[in-house]
């Protein structure tokens, strides 16, 4: 039999195993529930001393015989089993752990046939480790997977996914629109878990917060707040670090699809599409790709928009409009209206931050700079780290010297500026995150620049004031600095 002959009769072996959604009858425990309590303590034991080799002969008898009697039997299965498939020399027996994995799918479908598509994603993601020329079937297996509705799909599915569509692209010789399908597809969830890992993040973040200020008001004993911050940081870092997992998908998927997905490309095939059909789900496409990929001025991505907030307004749409305003059209009192729809609807409070430091722009381009430095407040009462929020409030004061012109020392309003870029730099030195960095580095350059128009020593001499010494700087500022 030639080999093309067997790899379609292989590919259409594993295809038809998954239309086969019997679920598994019989009792919890098997035929014999004394064995399988047996061997399910015995391979826990291995399981849990790495001993996988050991662990194995027990965890597939109770996976062949009692596989409802817990779902760890399906959870653990993989470890044990990409371990043996990585340490086996034997090809026989590393074919026939690969064929477990398989199989541990196919099974779990029947025992939990709500939970069809997290399998057949694992199922697909395995067939791109182990059987990577049958890359069709793992794509239409992801497909199926996805439209199955796979809402809990863990980061690695995501990638593969991709991965597996830009293969199936170019050995098909297709266009790029296999790749904005997937994406489309993969977004989806992916969104989804970002949102849902990022306000875990921020509510075992909260409690940190929370429990420090409790501490500096005397709330809780400092013996309550070690062992409550313990609790608390170990929270904050299993969620940071689910939180991270999705981010790295999310990056790995922006620097994938911004080859398949320039802006001229994005026009040009949803021009056509926006023409003779603007049903929802083409308009979210549009708000989703062009926005990522900071293709706004152009008329499909405002058309499009626009359409779409009429037809159901969102916390994303509003947004969407706030920048059109901000960026394209500078009508910066609409974009401050339709921030103020967005940060109402959005319950991440990154979302609201940057909803709010666009309005905060909006109100400085208005030369409405308390209002702006009232939006700052806000943002810091969300986020006490956001060190950008300084520097915006220091942009605020810098340009207030033509405004607060009539001051008795007009050129302080640098003094109280720099202040808030010393701030911001101070909450950034020394941190490894890019992000961080970027501000520190701002925030630096912007204290320089300040610095030249510091007062000289001979005026303020002149109104009786010395190095060190406080000042306050009123006009609409009304805070104290230092002379210096």
């Amino acid at each position: 039999m030639g080999k093309k002959i067997k790899i379609l009769l292989t590919t259409t072996i594993v295809a038809l195993t998954f239309t086969a959604t019997a679920q598994w009858e019989g009792p919890k425990y098997g035929e014999d529930s004394v064995s399988c309590i047996t061997k399910i303590s015995l391979y826990r034991e291995s399981y849990r001393q790495k001993n996988y080799k050991e662990a194995y002969p027990n965890w597939k008898w109770v996976l062949d015989n009692c596989p409802m009697s817990s779902k760890n039997v399906f959870l653990n299965g993989p470890l044990i089993l990409d371990n043996l498939i990585k340490n086996e020399k034997d090809s026989a027996l590393k074919a026939t752990y690969i064929q477990n994995i398989f199989d541990m799918y196919e099974l779990y479908i029947k025992c939990y046939p709500s939970e069809e598509s997290y399998a057949l994603g694992h199922t697909a993601v395995n067939l791109m480790r182990y059987k990577a020329y049958e890359w069709e079937n793992a794509y239409e297996t992801f497909n199926k997977a996805f439209d199955l509705g796979g809402k809990n799909m863990p980061p690695q599915v995501l990638d593969v996914f991709f991965i597996t569509a830009e293969r199936y692209m170019n050995n098909k010789g297709l266009t790029s629109e296999v790749m904005i399908d997937a994406y489309d597809k993969i977004t989806e969830v992916l969104d989804e878990k970002l949102d849902e890992s990022e306000i875990a993040f921020e509510k075992s973040m909260r409690k940190i917060y929370d429990l420090q200020e409790k501490l500096e008001n005397e709330l809780v004993s400092q013996d309550e707040y070690d062992v409550l911050y313990e609790d608390y940081s170990r929270d904050s870092a299993r969620s940071a670090n689910v939180f991270a997992m999705y981010q790295r998908v999310e990056k790995n998927m922006e620097l994938r699809f911004s080859k398949y997905a320039k802006c001229e490309d994005l026009v040009a095939i949803y021009g056509k599409k926006i023409e003779t059909n603007k049903d929802e789900r083409i308009l979210n496409q549009i708000l989703k790709f062009f926005g990522k990929e900071k293709c706004i001025d152009n008329d499909v991505y405002r058309t499009a928009v626009e359409e779409l907030h009429k037809i159901k307004p969102t916390a994303r749409t509003a947004f969407a409009m706030a920048n059109i305003c901000f960026y394209i059209r500078n009508t910066y009192q609409d974009a401050i209206n339709y921030c103020k729809e967005a940060i109402d609807l959005y319950e991440k409070e990154s979302d609201k931050i940057r909803a709010y430091y666009i309005m905060a722009e909006s109100h400085k381009h208005l030369g409405q700079y308390s209002a702006a430095r009232e939006i700052a407040h806000n943002i810091l009462k969300l986020n006490p780290n956001e060190a950008n929020a300084y520097v915006l409030i220091g942009d605020l004061y810098y340009a207030s010297a033509g405004v607060c012109s009539s001051l008795e020392l007009p050129t302080a309003v640098y003094w109280a500026s720099a202040d808030k870029y010393s701030r911001a730099m101070n909450m950034t030195a020394a941190q490894d995150d890019e992000i961080k960095q970027k501000i520190y580095k701002e925030a630096q350059a912007k204290l320089s620049n300040v610095a030249k128009y510091f007062p000289k020593i001979e005026t303020y001499f002149q109104l009786g004031l010395q190095k060190g010494q406080s000042y306050r700087v009123e006009c609409w500022i009304g805070e104290t600095t230092t002379v210096r």
